[in-house]
């Protein structure tokens, strides 16, 4: 796959990641709205003091635009790894797509971090014991744990990383565009079909 066939087959791929994926700086999340039960105040009041602690409220916003922009990176440089020989006209519609992408992606992280955050907190209170929080509030407040927490997301621009994500980026890409062509058509089939039944 090139980047002459990339806007038509990868429109959902590219957004879920560079919105989706990119806006992830620690694994905890909760599951569902729906399991939001009464957690226990001294478990939440932890979770949230460590997620000050890795995440300080000043840098969050810089530390999910950076998520971001390493991921369209690597989109990049995995929409461009096809061997074709470059199309100019195409990479700069490309390029005018990656930066409304980008767009969107900062307006959504500027929406949506106190809500991100706050869930974080909430699935560290529900994921562990007030004893574990303890031992994790007491890490993150080391220079080392904090290192650690805060080094976490920047690994998507570490060189390794990028290349191996690169790979499995246009891996995914070349496996989704087909699926998504099938989808269109069986979609377009379906409503087709159902106004003629009206």
């Amino acid at each position: 796959m090139g980047m002459r066939d990339f806007p038509r087959s990868m429109s959902s791929f590219l957004a879920a990641l560079a919105l989706g994926l990119a806006a992830m700086p620690c694994a905890a999340q909760e599951r569902a709205a729906g399991v939001a039960a009464e957690l226990d105040p001294q478990r939440l009041e932890l979770a949230g003091e460590i997620i000050d602690i890795a995440y300080p409220p000043q840098g969050r916003r810089e530390l999910l635009l950076d998520a971001i922009d390493a991921m369209m990176a690597q989109i990049r440089t995995a929409a461009a790894s096809s061997g074709r020989p470059p199309d100019a006209g195409a990479e700069r519609i490309v390029e005018r797509y990656l930066k409304r992408v980008r767009a969107a992606g900062e307006k959504a992280v500027d929406e949506h971090i106190p809500a991100l955050f706050g869930a974080y907190a909430r699935a560290y209170a529900r994921g562990f014991t007030a004893a574990e929080l303890t031992e994790i509030r007491a890490f993150v407040g080391t220079p080392t744990g904090a290192k650690y927490v805060r080094r976490s997301p920047q690994l998507l621009s570490d060189p390794d990383v990028a290349r191996a994500n690169s790979a499995y980026i246009a891996t995914a890409m070349a496996a989704t565009g087909p699926l998504q062509a099938e989808l269109h058509q069986e979609l377009s089939d379906y409503f087709r079909k159902a106004g003629t039944r009206k």
